[in-house]
């Protein structure tokens, strides 16, 4: 079977069952709540739902590396991290001023256009606070359900500590990738972007959706320190091309997202960094980002600007770089049976070949 196929057989199997358990936590979680928490939280747990659910699987999959057995003894840590990655994200989509999400209305948009015939200011307020509370919720019921599932667990406190740290370590790469948006639109960029991009990609990607949610399932199963360092090179590679990927179809392809967004929030990405650095295409790249009202003319122009000036040639070759020396470094690790391996493979050319 090719890896692809063995990728595809064991995560179709495996997301079905991580989304049964997410839609029984929902429900569980919609329940006997007074009515504006009910009403936020319906809207939180339909945000948490209808995902890939690849962080997820990831963890069980961390788990059948580990111990090749009982592998839904890992679900609800799996269903916690579900839980933090929409937390995030809700917090992220206030950040970046983002209406959509998975073509959802997100949390803040909902509450402003509900409430906008009121008071225009207000209304925006109201959206972004109660979005906030709805992002802290979810934190805090997916710090309970690891604490309830598997606080007897002899991993627990490495599993705890370890998944506290991914938390710290996307907050730290959120917070970078915001002073980068506002110091490259006021022109207050000290030191190199790509250098600053790549940082923000390995804390802000390659930890939380690969290193991250496949080390707990490892932990979780018992695997040493030492064996976690080669999942953290080979993760780091998948991650920073996962990024970059997502870079290139935030800019040539729709995601569900608002146009152009990371155009419009001056987003510093390895397309941006690499024009602003050759120079020869900075000047007419600069007259397009930050541009709030962006049109589909002016997206065209800047795919046209990073076609031109190598940009995009330069990001493809990168990605593909870091996934196949990934892939190699899967094939030279001893401790990982020949399945798991292959299975790990398959997800490599699932991500490389998604479109969206």
């Amino acid at each position: 079977m090719e890896n692809i196929e063995l990728f595809n057989e064991y995560y179709k199997k495996i997301k079905n069952e991580l989304e049964k358990n997410i839609n029984e936590f929902n429900n569980a979680l919609k329940n006997n709540k007074n009515g504006y928490l009910k009403e936020n939280l319906e809207l939180f747990t339909n945000l948490n739902s209808d995902g890939k659910l690849v962080r997820a699987f990831l963890i069980t999959l961390g788990y059948k590396v580990a111990k090749n057995k009982k592998v839904e003894y890992s679900y609800p840590l799996a269903v916690a991290y579900e839980l933090f990655q929409t937390s995030v994200l809700i917090h992220d989509d206030i950040i970046d001023n983002d209406n959509l999400r998975r073509g959802k209305e997100t949390i803040h948009y909902h509450h402003f256009k509900k409430n906008k015939k009121y008071n225009l200011e207000d209304s925006i307020n109201l959206g972004k606070s109660l979005a906030i509370c709805m992002g802290d919720y979810g934190f805090f019921e997916a710090n309970k359900l690891i604490i309830n599932n598997y606080s007897k667990d002899e991993n627990f406190s490495r599993v705890f500590d370890y998944y506290n740290d991914i938390v710290l370590r996307t907050i730290e790469g959120e917070l970078i990738d915001v002073h980068l948006s506002f110091d490259g639109r006021y022109k207050l960029n000290k030191t190199n972007i790509k250098d600053n991009v790549m940082l923000v990609y390995k804390l802000k990607t390659a930890y939380y959706t690969i290193i991250g949610p496949l080390s707990l399932g490892l932990i979780l199963g018992g695997v040493n320190n030492t064996n976690l360092e080669s999942v953290k090179s080979f993760g780091e590679k998948i991650g920073i091309a996962f990024q970059i990927q997502d870079d290139i179809l935030g800019i040539y392809n729709d995601m569900g997202k608002v146009i152009g967004s990371d155009i419009k929030e001056y987003k510093q990405t390895i397309l941006f960094s690499y024009v602003i650095e050759n120079k020869k295409y900075k000047d007419e790249l600069l007259k397009y980002y930050g541009k709030k009202n962006l049109t589909k003319k002016d997206l065209l122009a800047v795919r046209k600007i990073f076609n031109e000036s190598g940009a995009y040639t330069y990001a493809c070759d990168l990605m593909n770089k870091l996934y196949d020396d990934a892939t190699e470094e899967i094939d030279n690790v001893n401790w990982i049976n020949d399945n798991e391996k292959n299975i790990l493979k398959g997800f490599i050319e699932y991500l490389r070949n998604r479109n969206k």
